[in-house]
């Protein structure tokens, strides 16, 4: 039998688990896999490192080693026990592995793997803020990605992905493909670039510098993605650093070390100046950590939220500002966004927050958008591309803009749904679209 079709049949329990689920690897571990794409240093690209790294281990990894790791949701379907051994023995003979592909955001991957044995793998892995392990499957590669042929085909295409989808392409001054772009939907970690460009003012302004030190404090951790919150306390960044952060690797504790220094007005200034059609959205701007606290922590809290005009609210944020994070990554389960839990604009205010960034002239501003061009995205085709995408339940979004001699586009997707599976299912999809719209768009 081949190793796809052993992954299959021993680890079929295994795709259960994911679907009934809540439904760090050093550089130099990396490169000895001889990966033929690198693996980024997203949470769930550390994540999925660290798996690779266990399964190529000299010892077998025990059961206490995959229970530290494996949501609990997930140990109510499949022991640590039974995965334990099922990876030792199934798994394991194959190695050494090479990552072949990748596509993924912050908490939901897919990895084309390459055994010394056998046929290539698929291995799908979703994580918490915590890190753990919420899905993980193991499977014969999926049917190549057939490339549309046309920006119609694309269109087509994305109207099929389950729950809300809002596209637009434009090149130049020229619309290409419009699907609900003016429709309100969650941004995830897109939201950023709004901070960004309020760091940007501010700079331009004068009121702060790129080489400022902003440092860490007890109540400034916020839950992953990023790295900056298992740090200790006291531990100082640049602004420049914490932004480059908040960027390429989606840094949520990094966020909102900037938003604390900026002030939460200067973001929102920020919000409308890039010409968002409804900046009373986001006013007032919350950081990740409030998010997290608002979206998944007291239920108390969520109904004080509630029935706030926008100064009580304000005053509830300091209150939370105030305290370190109450909130568990095991909590951030459900979607929340359905209940105006996250950061709301349109596919045309992304594109125009976008547009924004890149008229500033800045080159740390047009340099830090450029430092993770996304996965997947031949760069060669653009030889400058800017990007933010984001994830969170039920919600994926990503967003370029790219430039070469003959012009400018951009592209931006987002899907969201109340069904966190579903959107999980259809991310590889979404990407694969995302990269034919920019293809054809050129």
């Amino acid at each position: 039998m081949t190793l796809a079709r052993r992954f299959a049949a021993a680890l079929s329990v295994l795709a259960v688990a994911a679907l009934a689920a809540c439904t760090s690897a050093a550089p130099e571990s990396r490169a000895s896999r001889a990966a033929s794409v690198d693996v980024p240093a997203t949470a769930v690209g550390e994540r999925m490192s660290w798996v690779l790294e266990q399964l190529e281990a000299e010892d077998d990894a025990t059961p206490g080693t995959w229970a530290r790791v494996l949501h609990e949701d997930f140990q109510k379907q499949v022991s640590a026990e039974q995965v334990a051994e099922l990876l030792n023995r199934q798994i394991r003979p194959a190695a050494p592995f090479t990552v072949t592909a990748y596509q993924g955001t912050d908490t939901q991957a897919l990895a084309t793997v390459a055994g010394s044995l056998g046929d290539p793998f698929d291995l799908t892995l979703s994580i918490d803020a915590d890190d753990r392990i919420t899905g993980m499957i193991f499977g014969p590669v999926a049917t190549p990605w057939e490339p549309s042929t046309s920006l119609d085909q694309v269109e087509e295409r994305l109207r099929a992905l389950p729950g809300d989808v809002s596209a637009l392409v434009v090149s130049g001054d020229d619309e290409m493909l419009e699907i609900d772009s003016a429709r309100p939907a969650p941004l995830a970690s897109v939201f950023k670039l709004y901070v960004l460009l309020a760091v940007a003012d501010a700079v331009a302004s004068g009121d702060l510098s790129w080489d400022e030190v902003l440092v860490l404090g007890d109540a400034d951790r916020s839950l992953p993605s990023g790295e900056l919150q298992d740090e200790p306390t006291g531990t100082e960044v640049t602004v420049r650093e914490a932004a480059s952060a908040m960027i390429r690797i989606s840094d949520n504790t990094a966020t909102d070390l900037l938003i604390g220094r900026l002030g939460r007005e200067r973001v929102e200034a920020a919000v409308a100046r890039s010409g968002h059609a409804d900046p009373a959205v986001l006013v007032p701007f919350v950081s990740t950590k409030e998010l997290f606290t608002l979206g998944w922590g007291d239920p108390a809290l969520r109904e004080e939220w509630a029935a706030a005009d926008v100064a009580g609210k304000r005053a509830l944020l300091d209150r939370i500002d105030a305290a370190p994070l109450a909130v568990d990554g095991a909590a951030v389960v459900a979607p929340t966004w359905q209940d105006g839990f996250d950061w709301f604009a349109s596919a045309a205010d992304v594109a125009g927050v976008h547009r924004a960034l890149q008229q500033t002239g800045d080159a740390e501003v047009l340099g830090i958008l450029s430092e993770n061009p996304g996965q997947g995205l031949d760069v060669s085709t653009w030889p400058y591309v800017a990007f933010k995408g984001g994830s969170s339940r039920g919600v994926v979004t990503g967003s370029w803009f790219v430039r070469d001699d003959d012009g400018e586009a951009v592209v931006v997707l987002m899907m969201s749904s109340a069904d966190a599976a579903a959107v999980t299912g259809a991310t590889r999809d979404f990407f694969h679209l995302a990269e034919d719209a920019l293809r054809l768009a050129h």
